[in-house]
This record gives C-alpha cells, structure tokens and sequence, in this order.
C-alpha cells in the first residue's frame, strides 16, 4: 500500500488505532468489551514500506453499529468525569480518547443523516 492511500483511510473516522482500542477496553464491560474484543481480533491494515510504527498503532477499520459507538462513548464519558488514566510509558486521562469516539458518533450519526434523506429521495 503506498503511504497517500494508508493516510486517507487512517483518517477517516471508524479507523482506529490498537492502542487507542486496548485503552477503551481498559473502561468497557458488556457488549462494549465484546464490539472491541472482535475489532483486536481482526487483522490491522496494511502498513506502507518504510513505516516504522509498532504494534500499538496498528490501524484497524471498523464498522461498528451507531447503538455500539453510543455505549462506548458513555463509558469513556464515564472514564473522564472519574479521571481515570491510560496505561503505558505515558499516562494521560481519556478526554483525547473521548473525542475519537465522539467524531466517530457524530460521524455515525451524518451517515444515518444521509442514508435516511437518500431514502426519501427514492
């Protein structure tokens, strides 16, 4: 894969990262843990040649249900009003994590958006 079309899926919203994904699971239960269990299973995108990344920022594309990508946020809502922190060399809280999976929420939501006035169209 060359390194222009590796970016344009990497940036699009339902593409996250390995680590990004192991630290939501640290503060999921239930049908979250399950949603982001699978994903870990799946096999990551290809890398470009040269990229020198590790395992933790494995991109992942997914295609979760906007009812999954709701629960999720309101768990790691939950993380950030109790302060919870991520694990690893560096600790941070999860509020960066949160707005991943809100762009993703609201990202679900424009998609729903669109596929409902194209439904009207017809």
């Amino acid at each position: 894969m060359e390194w222009d079309e590796y970016r344009k899926i990497c940036d699009h919203p339902s593409v996250l990262t390995r680590w990004l994904i192991e630290q939501t699971l640290r503060v999921c239960d239930g049908d979250s843990a399950r949603v982001l269990e699978s994903v870990l299973e799946s096999v990551p995108i290809a890398k470009p040649l040269g990229h020198k990344g590790g395992y933790a920022i494995d991109m992942f594309k997914t295609s979760l249900k906007r009812e999954d990508v709701a629960q999720i946020v309101s768990q790691v809502e939950r993380a950030v009003k109790t302060d919870r922190r991520t694990n690893g060399p560096v600790e941070r809280d999860y509020t960066h994590i949160e707005k991943t999976w809100l762009e993703y929420l609201r990202w679900c939501d424009e998609a729903t958006d669109s596929d409902h006035r194209s439904n009207e169209e017809d």
